[in-house]
């Protein structure tokens, strides 16, 4: 096994050593370091959707905030409000419901 294997793998990384190192760097880079580029893309994909959930709620806080300014100016809002959400009426008032589908 001495005479066969170990010349022909001797002559084998002599003869492709830079091709060797180069996929043996390249592996590094791309799959098992802390900093690969698997992880780069997945870490990438995440910020993004952070930020898309980021502005969303901005929006939200946005509305809200109009909401609330719109609740302490003005008593019709609020009767509005009461009477959409919660199904309120006033007491002289029968009230109709629709099933949406």
């Amino acid at each position: 096994m001495d005479n066969g294997f170990l010349p022909r793998l001797k002559v084998f990384i002599g003869k492709y050593k830079y091709w060797i190192v180069l996929a043996l760097f390249l592996l590094v880079i791309l799959v098992v370091s802390d900093n690969s580029m698997i992880k780069r893309m997945v870490l990438k994909r995440e910020i993004h959707d952070l930020q898309e959930q980021l502005q969303e709620s901005a929006e939200q806080k946005r509305q809200n905030e109009l909401m609330l300014n719109d609740l302490d100016n003005d008593s019709l809002v609020k009767e509005r409000i009461a009477r959409e959400r919660y199904l309120m009426h006033r007491a002289d008032e029968d009230l109709f419901l629709e099933n949406e589908r």
